[in-house]
């Protein structure tokens, strides 16, 4: 961040747009705050009883703890108020993929018309921690602080997994995952000694390691000097 760029390969695999999946839920709790159709990351919503999901899905959630948990029903009631139109409209200010939401007012993000590549993912990233993204910095400032992930561990729908621990002394990291099939992400941002860097992880094909994008965000950002 604001000393030029370092950048991986491959260049076609970085340009071509896969699903966001759950890495989109960071642009969904700018919009819902930004509207004001959430007031604030402690909005809790209740759980509904549906049995086929996740453990970590099935009790009531904030906005915080649903990020950090993956949590896609509370998403979804947030795309539900949010509705068609403004959805429509926060992608495109956001310049977001493909702005694609056709497929479905509670589903595109989940594997259908949204598309966004990695390339896209880190413009979008960077703009966020760089305050620069046509939200108020309330907004962005509520995401990135629900974005950090506990020392040495990412967090997902799944629970907590190593993330190349242990980290330097003072280093912050912030997170997102996302799969879909033959899809997993790992995207966010790291902060140290007064440095900071933006990393997107992505890794698409047939059958896929639930944690391969995990891993391979921890091991590229080690072999670069960021943790």
């Amino acid at each position: 961040m604001g000393a030029g760029e370092v950048r991986r390969g491959p260049s076609d695999g970085c340009s071509a747009r896969v699903t966001p999946a759950s890495t989109f839920k960071i642009a969904h709790a700018l919009a819902a705050l930004d509207s004001g159709v959430l007031v604030g990351p402690n909005v809790p919503f209740a759980y509904d009883g549906a049995p086929d999901m996740p453990e970590t899905w099935k009790r009531d959630h904030t906005l915080a703890t649903a990020m950090r948990y993956s949590v896609v029903w509370y998403f979804q009631r947030v795309a539900t108020m949010l509705g068609r139109d403004r959805e429509r409209a926060y992608l495109a200010m956001f310049d977001y993929g493909n702005r694609d939401s056709s497929s479905g007012l509670t589903t595109f993000w989940l594997d259908e018309s949204l598309r966004i590549s990695p390339d896209e993912q880190e413009r979008f990233l960077v703009r966020l921690y760089e305050d620069a993204l046509p939200v108020s910095k309330t907004a962005m400032q509520a995401v990135r602080d629900i974005l950090v992930q506990p020392n040495g561990v990412v967090v997902n729908a799944m629970g907590e997994h190593p993330f190349d621990a242990p980290w330097p002394e003072g280093a912050v990291v912030s997170a997102k995952t996302g799969s879909a099939d033959g899809v997993r992400w790992l995207v966010g941002h790291v902060e140290r000694q007064r440095r900071a860097w933006v990393f997107v992880s992505c890794v698409a094909g047939g059958a896929l390691d639930p944690l391969a994008a995990i891993n391979l965000a921890g091991a590229s950002l080690r072999a670069a000097g960021v943790l």
